[in-house]
């Protein structure tokens, strides 16, 4: 049976076709850890606009992996920028090529009659888009918080010369749903997996397929035994109870609190040189979402 879209979701979509007659540009903000995996590729070529790719997170990100996705984007004609919101100099990039290609007229399109030109930026939950408006803004314009699903409401946020951008829920379609559990590890997505040990479970085995398995203290050492990591990490970290049983579901919540958080080092979970698609074959009860 097809899942359903959140009602806020589907909203988001009436809203895009309701605006892109007078918008000029699309945003298209993606997590740098997951680049291809956090977009809706398909959907935003339909569009039919000039667009900016964003790498957002990407100080939670690996570099080199930034810098070479950025080459991939580049080689495919995509305009495309790594982002930190909280970086000055990296939103300044940002802005320079969106009000680049904000008053850029492709060959066949007819320039507006108005001044001011109109972004609208689009991605998953949680990505980060109303940070990046503020940011972009130079103040507190869009509600932002770090958890999925807090903007509902639709608002043009206005910048200097001449420009909109149109802040927007986050969007999903059925594909991206079917990574929910993914796409929940790096902190996105409507819905909380309440099975941490299964959940940390899953970042142990992705990192192991992209070869970030190191990254986890003392997983290697465990070979790579989960229940072994599991009980090791929770030892070091002196999540114990009584008589020193080691408490796993407190050491799998915090390795996934500390992954989000750039704890365990700037991690890529999808790497530029393939789409990792066995990254993404999970068993079927790990595609279930809640909202």
């Amino acid at each position: 049976m097809k899942k359903e879209l959140p009602g806020h979701i589907k909203n988001a979509f009436r809203s895009i076709d309701h605006f892109l007659p007078v918008v000029d540009l699309v945003v298209e903000l993606v997590d740098a850890r997951m680049p291809n995996g956090s977009r809706l590729k398909d959907f935003i070529s339909r569009l039919g606009k000039n667009s900016v790719i964003a790498l957002a997170k990407s100080d939670l990100a690996d570099e080199s992996e930034t810098k070479k996705w950025l080459k991939r984007f580049a080689d495919e004609g995509q305009t495309c920028v790594a982002l930190d919101c909280r970086d000055t100099q990296s939103i300044k990039r940002l802005s320079k090529l969106i009000r680049a290609a904000a008053f850029t007229v492709k060959p066949g399109q007819t320039e507006p009659a108005r001044k001011v030109r109109r972004a609208m930026i689009i991605g998953i939950p949680n990505v980060g888009k109303s940070t990046l408006i503020n940011s972009l803004a130079g103040r507190k314009a869009a509600r932002a918080a770090n958890m999925p699903g807090v903007t509902r409401s639709i608002q043009w946020i206005k910048l200097s010369g001449e420009l909109e951008l149109l802040d927007l829920p986050g969007i999903l379609d059925y594909g991206l749903l079917k990574r929910g559990d993914i796409l929940r590890l790096i902190n996105t997505v409507p819905g909380r997996d309440e099975n941490t040990w299964s959940q940390a479970k899953t970042l142990a085995r992705i990192l192991a397929i992209t070869g970030n398995q190191s990254a986890l203290p003392g997983f290697v050492e465990c070979n790579e035994s989960y229940d072994l990591f599991l009980e090791d990490y929770a030892r070091r970290m002196n999540f114990c109870g009584k008589g020193g049983i080691p408490d796993i579901e407190r050491a799998a919540t915090d390795v996934i609190k500390r992954f989000q958080s750039g704890g365990f080092g700037r991690i890529t979970i999808e790497k530029s040189d393939s789409d990792f698609a066995e990254l993404f074959e999970l068993p079927p009860e790990a595609e279930k979402v809640e909202f």
